[in-house]
């Protein structure tokens, strides 16, 4: 094993997530008189629910990792680029949002992607539709929703929905808003403006001696475990947190939440933009609200916090000026508050 590998496996986070993973399977087996009557039994009902959004969702954001990595290093951005190509008004957001559906990758993978592809001459708004779309509209996404919500499609159909939707309104609006200045920090004119596409192909050509042009599986391995250990070690803190609502947290005040029509989905919105976790492993943690939030709230969930989170919001202010960002996070939250409420009336 090579230094970066080394240093993986000491990295205090790898560390204790084995540890704390460890400690619960082994309390889990010693519950037939062995354990210390001190031990409250609300722990054990934690410990079942923990475990069981952990054994479900790891393989999932397991691939989610495997995908991310494979792409990153081998889709070349030209590739990405040629699906736009002669299209740069508002009508090309539908293949932009569907383009998850080739590249699926999680909120935090595609920011910096977008951001190179808008300096080389991407249309500003087709990229933020992608930002906001792509984390959802995504095989790897719709399959673990799927498997999550197996008893209730409603939900499955409507994150996809609904995120398709608000990416969409989103994009819009940044066309209208933001058409003629950049987004980007440091830019003043948008750069869809004086950036053509031939300039995009032949940068690609002079940079095509450069890409990597030979596959090491030890170095592809090595990423792929970092990639997942940086994606597990934000679940597991959004499973605490989701476990810890269902056992200690009131009942009656949690179903008060959820019963009522106008704050259930805002509180879910606001729990999911908490947890940060990613947009592969969330409907686990959403499941966990089945019974007790809306179809709206629930999805609300999922499709904001793949949307917006505290980690990408870090890194949307890096990379974009703050009046978009601003700007973004009030689009985001309106559109997809409006369409899951629309979807509790439908309902």
């Amino acid at each position: 094993m090579n230094t970066f590998g080394m240093k993986r496996m000491s990295h205090p986070m790898t560390i204790a997530f084995f540890i704390f993973l460890f400690i619960l399977v082994l309390l889990s087996e010693r519950t037939n008189g062995i354990t210390p009557k001190q031990i409250p039994a609300q722990f054990y009902s934690f410990n079942t629910i923990f475990l069981s959004m952990i054994i479900e969702s790891l393989p999932f954001i397991l691939i989610g990792a495997f995908v991310s990595v494979l792409i990153q290093s081998f889709v070349s951005q030209k590739l990405i680029k040629r699906l736009f190509s002669g299209h740069r008004t508002i009508l090309a957001m539908v293949p932009a949002a569907l383009t998850g559906v080739l590249f699926p990758v999680c909120e935090c993978a595609i920011i910096p992607v977008i951001r190179s592809l808008i300096k080389k001459g991407l249309p500003q708004h087709l990229g933020i539709v992608m930002i906001a779309a792509i984390p959802v509209l995504n095989p790897i996404v719709f399959l673990s929703t799927f498997y999550a919500f197996q008893n209730n499609p409603v939900i499955l159909y409507g994150r996809m929905t609904i995120a398709l939707l608000s990416s969409l309104f989103i994009g819009a609006a940044v066309y209208h808003l933001f058409g003629q200045y950049s987004i980007l920090k440091g830019e003043s004119v948008s750069h869809e403006n004086r950036i053509s596409w031939q300039s995009f192909y032949m940068h690609e050509q002079n940079q095509h001696g450069h890409q990597h042009t030979h596959f090491n599986l030890q170095d592809t391995l090595m990423h792929i475990s970092d990639e997942f250990f940086d994606t597990a070690k934000f679940f597991i803190f959004g499973a605490i947190i989701a476990s810890s609502f269902q056992t200690f947290f009131n009942q009656h005040l949690l179903t008060s939440i959820g019963a009522n029509p106008g704050l259930g989905a805002a509180s879910m919105m606001g729990l999911a933009y908490l947890l940060s976790v990613c947009s592969t492993s969330d409907a686990f943690l959403g499941a966990s609200f089945t019974g007790v939030f809306t179809p709206g709230a629930i999805t609300a969930f999922l499709v904001f916090g793949a949307m917006l989170d505290i980690k990408n919001t870090m890194m949307l202010f890096g990379v974009f000026k703050a009046r978009f960002v601003f700007t973004f996070f009030i689009l985001t939250s309106v559109s997809v508050y409006t369409l899951c409420q629309l979807m509790d009336w439908l309902l």
